[in-house]
């Protein structure tokens, strides 16, 4: 089988797991609340202003709840419309990252790099639990490839669609998306001392048309939010987070990011690192100065945001996936020059990828034989195949890519479309307020007769019922049952305090719901022996009308 073809299957494998994603439950908390946010932009036609069930909201640019509220215009309200535009977003990450390396690297070196972005375990995650991260990468790596190409050939439509790209990150989360693309090529161009295209006016271009396509952003902020808005975008939002000046702070570890790393890049960590080590020191042995045909993008642009983003007082594990793109570049060239250079360093290397596709085709195989029953044995049996056979061409491969490139694919096609296919459709069941309201919008309960009780509601069951679900305290309870019957969202904390209305309201049987913070998994939950001890419970209930005089 050529080469070409082995690609197509690869890719398409891929797609298979992505697209069994597009179709989950949403998550609570992020990407249930730009779900809603999108959902209320569309009902309220509030497209410049942010809100956040009515309130006014102030964290996140707009891109995303305007491409999300657009899908949901084009195709309904659902799981799959909310997903789309960011699985959109995701092919463009990995064309661009193609495109990128095929500037300067063979052909080979450039599938690698896309196969390596699209099949590490980061990019499922956050397309699974999609925030605004996935346009911001997709739009940082396209705007890389077309500031690149203007390098190389000076042509300004590769100027003018980097400018798009740096204004479209920008208006996905912030000044990231100029931070990131400016270090990547500013980095190179100092790397080749290349100070006539430092310096060149030609780079003024990308200001108008950065203003231009942040105009709509920018007057929206003003108008909600004055100057404040502005400034927020520019400076607090992002290097507020490094100076201290945002309240947001976390305390993390200083080690979050390489512990983040370590897991999120599966299963090319190892690659990586030697890919960044073997960068890091052709940068040193070459005293910082690259040849003409030398890129100094992707180990430079790397090190230089994560340094900065390291230096955050506030960290999540999303935040560094921006940089995976960079990343799968220079691993990829890491794996054939190693190849084909230091074959015996590249042997051991092989021999620990193939230890890490044995533990981790082990490692889906036993969850979804231990975590939840019964199993679905067509899914069980996919992944059982596609983890024997990638171990076994491991073992056996001779080259980079039947060696290393292959058989990692095939691993992370396998756990992902058992997680995909089976895990988290499981999994989501326990996040009770979507299947609460997911009742609530099958059985058409009017929003004037279903409430949350003292405000336990979230994000997610406003998506799922489809509206802005309003809080009702205890003690206005009886007012509002003097109209008419209600259903309550209520949370066990809340449970008890109803049996006082016991006496003056008739009361169908409750419905329950099993609760897990199901983006916080533990032991004790995936031990299905010890789940029930971890779980919560949270109802609905139907409460009949009473009389005024009761």
């Amino acid at each position: 089988m050529s080469n070409r073809a082995i690609y197509i299957i690869l890719f398409s494998l891929l797609g298979i797991a992505y697209i069994g994603g597009l179709f989950l439950q949403i998550m609570e908390v992020d990407a249930a609340q730009y779900a809603a946010m999108s959902m209320e932009m569309l009902k309220t036609h509030h497209y410049l202003q942010l809100f956040d069930g009515g309130v006014a909201y102030l964290d996140k640019p707009p891109l995303l709840m305007w491409l999300s509220s657009l899908s949901f215009y084009l195709f309904g309200i659902s799981d799959f419309a909310y997903r789309l535009p960011s699985f959109l977003a995701t092919i463009l990450a990995v064309y661009s990252t193609y495109r990128l390396a095929k500037q300067w690297y063979h052909q080979t070196i450039a599938v690698c790099s896309a196969l390596i972005l699209a099949s590490c375990q980061a990019f499922f995650l956050f397309n699974n639990d999609v925030k605004t991260d996935t346009l911001l990468t997709s739009m940082v790596i396209f705007s890389i490839w077309q500031l690149s190409g203007y390098i190389r050939n000076k042509n300004l439509i590769n100027l003018v669609a980097g400018s798009f790209g740096v204004a479209m990150a920008m208006l996905a989360k912030g000044p990231i998306g100029f931070i990131l693309p400016a270090a990547a090529i500013g980095c190179h161009l100092l790397l080749h001392r290349n100070w006539k295209s430092i310096f060149n006016f030609r780079w003024l271009i990308a200001i108008p048309v950065i203003l231009l396509i942040l105009s709509p952003m920018l007057y929206g902020l003003y108008e909600q939010w004055g100057s404040k808005g502005i400034t927020f975008f520019f400076w607090t939002q992002s290097f507020g987070r490094i100076t201290g000046q945002s309240e947001w702070n976390n305390h993390p570890d200083p080690f979050f990011f390489e512990h983040t790393y370590a897991w999120a890049f599966l299963p090319w960590t190892i690659l990586g690192l030697v890919g960044l080590f073997f960068g890091i020191k052709e940068l040193i042995v070459s005293r910082f100065t690259l040849s003409d045909n030398q890129e100094g993008m992707t180990v430079s642009g790397f090190i230089f945001v994560f340094i900065a983003l390291s230096m955050s007082h506030y960290k999540l594990p999303h935040y560094i996936f921006v940089l995976f793109p960079l990343l799968a570049i220079f691993t990829a060239r890491w794996i054939y020059e190693t190849a084909e250079k230091l074959p015996k360093t590249f042997k051991w290397i092989g021999r620990i990828q193939t230890v890490i596709y044995l533990l981790l085709g082990l490692a889906i195989i036993v969850l979804l034989w231990f975590v939840f029953s019964p199993i679905i044995i067509w899914v069980f049996v996919i992944c059982l195949l596609c983890s024997l056979v990638a171990a076994s061409i491991s073992i056996r491969g001779t080259n980079a890519f039947r060696k290393v490139v292959l058989p990692g694919v095939l691993i992370i096609f396998a756990i992902n479309f058992g997680l995909n296919f089976d895990f988290y459709p499981r999994l989501m069941k326990y996040q009770a307020s979507n299947q609460a309201g997911i009742f609530v919008s099958k059985n058409v309960i009017p929003g004037n007769r279903f409430y949350s009780l003292n405000y336990c509601g979230s994000h997610s069951l406003n998506f799922y019922t489809r509206r802005d679900v309003s809080a009702i305290l205890l003690e206005h309870l009886k007012d509002t049952l003097v109209k008419s019957d209600i259903w309550l969202y209520v949370d066990e904390s809340d449970y008890s305090k109803l049996a006082a209305f016991e006496r003056v309201a008739g009361r169908s049987s409750d419905i329950m719901f099993d609760r897990f913070s199901v983006q916080n998994l533990s032991i004790e939950f995936l031990n299905p022996e010890t789940r029930i001890k971890v779980l919560h419970n949270t109802f609905l209930v139907h409460l009949a009308r009473i009389n005024g005089s009761q």
